[in-house]
């Protein structure tokens, strides 16, 4: 069964396309802050390890993996029509100090 971690915020690159936009996302659950770049958080969800989801409008909305026309795995949420924009609202990283209660793979 995948550890189910909500998604706070999102680290952005200035790349051109939407989905090429997503660095990292993360948050925190109890004591933990964690942060996961864009392939490891496809290569979870493709493995069952980790589901994600945004919160909006009280609704939890699941990510999942999509494809670009020319075959790309990214990050985006059904309701969306493959385009990661939702994601993309969310706040931008918080502190990027280090910490000993961060990991990159919460859990791996």
């Amino acid at each position: 069964m995948a550890i189910v971690l909500k998604v706070k915020w999102v680290d952005r690159s200035d790349r051109p396309e939407p989905h090429q936009r997503i660095r990292l996302i993360g948050g925190d659950s109890r004591e933990l802050r964690w942060q996961h770049t864009q392939s490891q958080a496809i290569e979870s969800i493709e493995r069952g390890q980790f589901a994600y989801y945004v919160e909006k409008d009280a609704r939890a909305l699941v990510l999942q993996v999509a494809l670009t026309a020319e075959g790309r795995k990214h990050l985006t949420i059904p309701a969306e029509d493959g385009h990661p924009q939702l994601l993309l609202d969310l706040p931008g990283r918080p502190d990027a100090s280090p910490d000993s209660r961060t990991t990159q793979n919460a859990g791996r």
